[in-house]
Order: C-alpha cells, then sequence, then structure tokens
C-alpha cells in the first residue's frame, strides 16, 4: 500500500470533521511608490477570499513608513471585510505622538496591533536607543497601548534570539514581559528549520509564558533577497535550502516551483506535529502564500469571493456590511463558477437579456482602409527590425495607438455596445512569424487599453454602458490536422503549448481592461480547448469570474469545421 501524501491526508481530516481549524493572517508591507501600491492591493484582493483571521501592515526602519501604515490600514478598514492588524513601534517618537496614534486607530476602528519595538533609525545593526521621551521598549509600549484601549495587541518572537539581546535568556524575558503587559499573541520571526520553532516553544513554555506563538513563514520569493534579509534579521539559512536554489538565478520558471515546494513541506510538516496558526509574511506577493494555503485545506467561498469583489469596486457593499466566510469549502474545478458577477457581467447580462447587443465589424479592413507602407507599420519604436513587418496589425497597437483606438471609437459610436481588441494575433505562436514573440504580453495589455479608452469616451458622450471583449483568435497553427500531407502524424503545436501561449494573452487582456473574452473565428475545436483551459487557469489563480464567447469558423459547404466538427459537435 502507498502512504498517502501528508496534503491530502490533512484535507481528508477536514473533510471528516476533524476539530482543527487552521488559521492564517497575512502580513504586508505599505506601499511607496504608486506601482507598488497596486501590487499590495492586486495581493490584498487574491488573498482576501481565504478569510484570514487578520492582515498586518508593517512600519519601516525608524518609523519611516509610519504615515504610509496609517494610510494603507484605514483603506483596508474602510474598503475591505478584512479585519486589519496596524503595525506600531515606539522608535524615534515620543509618548505623546505613540498615544495620538493609538487614539486614532481606535477612532477608525482598529482593533488589533501588533506591539514591535522596531529597528533603529539607521537599520538593522545600528545601536537601538529608546526616544528620551517615548517608550523604552516593547513591553512599555505594549502597556501604553492597554492603558488607552482594551484592543488585541500581538507582539513579536524569536526562535533563533533577536539580533540586540545578549542572550536566549533575555530574549525570553522580554517576551515574559510583553505578555505580563497584556500581549495576547506572538508572532515568530521567519525560520526554515522546524526544529528551531518547537525548541523556542518548549523554552517559551518552560517559562510559564502560555499565549499562542504562532510561527511566521516567509516564502521564498529571491533566495538572494531572503538570505541577505535573513542575515540582517538573525534567521539562519540552512545549507540544503541553498542547495535547493542552486544553479537558478536565471530560471524564473523553475525557482517558483521550488519555492512553493519547499513552502508546502515546511507548513504541512507544521500541521503534522499540531500546528494550527499560521502568519506569513507575504512581501507584497499572493501567489506563493495561495498556493501554500490551498494546500493546506482553505478555498474561497462565495460569500468571501463576493465580499472581495464588493470591497474593490466589482460589488457594492452594503452599508455597515464586514462579513465574511460563512462556511463551506469548495473544489478547484467549482472555484471559477461560484465567483459571484461582477458588476460588469451583471450590467452585460442585463442589457443582452432586454435587447440585441451590438458586436463591432471587421477590424482588418478597417485597418487596410489606412493605407499603410511598411514604414506606417513599423513606426519610430520598430523602425529598424530585422524583417517585414507589414500584414502584421496587431503591431499597429503599439506603432499606430491612435489609429487603432479611433477605430474602435468609430465603431462605438456607430452604434456597437461591444468593441473586441485588435490582439487576434497577438500570441506568441503568432507573433513569432514576425520575429515577436517576445513583444506578446504586452500587445495584449496595450491592445485592452486603447479599446477601454474608446469605450470609456463613447460611453462619457451618450452615458450608454459600453463593454471591451478581448479578443482571442485560434493562432497560425492547429493542433488537431497535420501541416504536412506526408506525415499525417505530426503536429505543429501541442496542447499544452498553445494554452501557455493563450493563458499568456487572457492575462495581458485582463490586466488591459476588457470586460470579457471572445475566443473567435476558432477552426479547431482542440485550439478552442486549450483556450478555454487557459482562460480557467488565468481566471481561477485570480479568484475572478469573466464572461466568455466563443466563435466558430464554418469553412466549406459540409458546414463543418476546419478539424470536422459540426456546429453541434462543435458545441
Amino acid at each position: 500500500m502507498h502512504a498517502e501524501p501528508r496534503a491530502s491526508r490533512f484535507v481528508q481530516r477536514l473533510g471528516e470533521g476533524e476539530e482543527r481549524r487552521i488559521r492564517v493572517s497575512f502580513e504586508f508591507f505599505p506601499p511607496k511608490t504608486e506601482e507598488m501600491e497596486k501590487t499590495l492591493w492586486e495581493s490584498i484582493t487574491r488573498l482576501a477570499p481565504l478569510k484570514p483571521n487578520f492582515v498586518s501592515v508593517t512600519y519601516g526602519a525608524g518609523g519611516s513608513t509610519r504615515e504610509r501604515t496609517h494610510s494603507t490600514v484605514k483603506r483596508i478598514l474602510a474598503e475591505t471585510a478584512l479585519t486589519p492588524a496596524a503595525h506600531l513601534t515606539c522608535v524615534a517618537a515620543t509618548c505623546e505622538e505613540i498615544d495620538a496614534v493609538i487614539r486614532s486607530y481606535c477612532t477608525a476602528g482598529v482593533r488589533h496591533i501588533v506591539a514591535l519595538r522596531g529597528d533603529p533609525v539607521g537599520g538593522v545593526g545600528e545601536r537601538y536607543a529608546p526616544h528620551p521621551a517615548g517608550y523604552r521598549n516593547a513591553a512599555d509600549l505594549v502597556a501604553g497601548i492597554k492603558r488607552h484601549s482594551d484592543v488585541e495587541v500581538s507582539v513579536s518572537a524569536y526562535p533563533e534570539k533577536h539580533p540586540d539581546s545578549p542572550t536566549v535568556e533575555a530574549d525570553l524575558d522580554m517576551l515574559a514581559a510583553k505578555v505580563d503587559a497584556g500581549a495576547a499573541r506572538a508572532i515568530t520571526q521567519f525560520f526554515f528549520e522546524n526544529d528551531l520553532y518547537f525548541r523556542y516553544l518548549d523554552r517559551v513554555r518552560a517559562r510559564g509564558i502560555d499565549v499562542p506563538v504562532v510561527p511566521g513563514i516567509l516564502p521564498v520569493q529571491n533566495f538572494k533577497q531572503t538570505k541577505a534579509f535573513a542575515a540582517r534579521c538573525g534567521a539562519s539559512v540552512p545549507d540544503w535550502l541553498a542547495e535547493r536554489f542552486e544553479g537558478l538565478e536565471e530560471d524564473a520558471a523553475t525557482r517558483k516551483l521550488i519555492a512553493a515546494a519547499v513552502a508546502a513541506e515546511q507548513v504541512l510538516d507544521l500541521v503534522d506535529r499540531g500546528v494550527t496558526d499560521f502568519h506569513f509574511y507575504t512581501m507584497n506577493r499572493a501567489d506563493l502564500v495561495y498556493a501554500v494555503c490551498h494546500l493546506l485545506g482553505l478555498r474561497p467561498s462565495h460569500e468571501a469571493s463576493r465580499d472581495a469583489n464588493r470591497a474593490h469596486g466589482a460589488l457594492p457593499l452594503p452599508a455597515g456590511e464586514r462579513a465574511g466566510v460563512r462556511g463551506g469549502r469548495m473544489t478547484p474545478a467549482s472555484a471559477a463558477m461560484s465567483v459571484p458577477m461582477s458588476r460588469t457581467e451583471e450590467t452585460l447580462r442585463r442589457l443582452a437579456a432586454e435587447r440585441i447587443l451590438v458586436l463591432d465589424g471587421a477590424m482588418g479592413t478597417m485597418i487596410q482602409a489606412l493605407g499603410l507602407d511598411e514604414e506606417g507599420y513599423r513606426g519610430a519604436r520598430f523602425d529598424a527590425w530585422n524583417r517585414e513587418v507589414r500584414g502584421n496589425n496587431d503591431l499597429l497597437i503599439l506603432s499606430q495607438p491612435t489609429k487603432i483606438r479611433d477605430i474602435h471609437l468609430a465603431y462605438f459610436r456607430a452604434g456597437a455596445d461591444i468593441v473586441s481588441t485588435n490582439t487576434f494575433s497577438s500570441t506568441r505562436i503568432a507573433q513569432a512569424d514576425y520575429g515577436m514573440a517576445d513583444i506578446a504580453h504586452e500587445l495584449n495589455v496595450e491592445g485592452a487599453k486603447l479599446a477601454r479608452a474608446a469605450a470609456d469616451l463613447a460611453q462619457n458622450e451618450d452615458g450608454r454602458p459600453r463593454f471591451v471583449a478581448g479578443a482571442i483568435g485560434p493562432t497560425n497553427r492547429t493542433a488537431s490536422i497535420s501541416p504536412d500531407v506526408a506525415n499525417p502524424g505530426f503536429r505543429a503545436v501541442t496542447f499544452d503549448e498553445l494554452r501557455a501561449a493563450y493563458a499568456e494573452q487572457v492575462k495581458g487582456l485582463l490586466e488591459g481592461g476588457a470586460d470579457l473574452l471572445l475566443i473567435e473565428t476558432i477552426f479547431d475545436t482542440i485550439n478552442a480547448k486549450a483556450a478555454i483551459a487557459a482562460v480557467a487557469d488565468v481566471t481561477e489563480m485570480r479568484g475572478v469570474r469573466v464572461p466568455v464567447m466563443i466563435s466558430g469558423t464554418i469553412t466549406d459547404r459540409s458546414g463543418r469545421l476546419l478539424s470536422g466538427q459540426t456546429p453541434a459537435a462543435f458545441w
């Protein structure tokens, strides 16, 4: 008999109603730039449906991001159904200043604070000195918080000792002082050897400290950065971990697989040894953390996904409602269909039930009417390209963006409700004919943005809702038929190659603002299936639901697709 993998055993135990419940919390850092803010909110949106126990937002060294932290926490409160835990440090601030922050948090509705001494103004490695008029240390800070409000307070713990602590015993003394001052929970510094955590937990319990000690987990996004970060924090990096990532500096795809495997091994071992609570240092990146939570048996429910969509503008959040998950798990196969409709999809379906909606006309003939020559297709950016590009209509998204936007706008003004993006051939596979495979993602992002801009202009003119369909063409290869009559078993492309190329296209179209996806002019059923699989992959990964239209192409009087199916068989 084969032994069951730990992940499946654990999920099965949950399914049988085991009383242990896995709880997670996520830590983010405040954004310094507009781009970083976008990444942060994408991560929050991705992880929110997992219904974390709380999410925390950090401070920079010396309280350098204090105001951005406050702003982010307040936005989480105002715009999401999540419970924020605000970080608070006492570095470089007076008691009066800190007390004002505490009062501000309480007024805003914060009921959980993570109290830390904080790094010195000069960063890790500098000598810490308390502000003459400030709180002396984290224990003093906890006491100050509890004097002002009965909020829940979490504090830090260090399985390998805080870098500034002279001894392990001194470190434990400080933890005891923080708990005595009112801390309800300790969250550990990240570690990679689970035995370190359990040995530390034994020492904590022997010291008479009985609050929960939640392990802090850091999925390795970038090994070199993680190693440097660990060195500053006093956390060890075992040799076996370095060996796992050896030689992968230029191989991002394999790095992600290894990182997921390492994190999964660590948390599943902790689960097998009785751990039920985990705190993830997300580094504002969601994918690895989401994957590990999936292995822990956590799934977004219908209600959690609905609340996440509402919180970020897809659905209105009812006044006073901050509801989370209300029971139930779902399988990955049902996840996409269980995500509620966005406001855009609701509007689209309502209008389609009321009247005929018009999709734009031909893009190719409109482009031909422009009369562009080779130079016109190249534009300034591709002036020195190494082969002829005339005929690559999708390239005009980048070389003649205004002309493409104006074509979309003309269709809208003529009465179209929906326009399709100029991305019929914007897959890596199709663009390879022009040596332009590497710009496929950019073509889709920018193509969707141009159509989105036209939609917004038209809607502003007359108030009618307009929609953007991300066009996904069949590619110039077929998965069902050999292009070599002398070798009928040969195929120029595989299902997996098509699926990967379509996934890249779908990501770009959604990133650029497409409302729905149009898998169009399909002459090969297998190609269409690959596109559908890619849509499912991307939407499940993002936790969103996107309407999809599919058009098949009848190639001759037999009424069949090129790959041999009648319309009914194709459907």
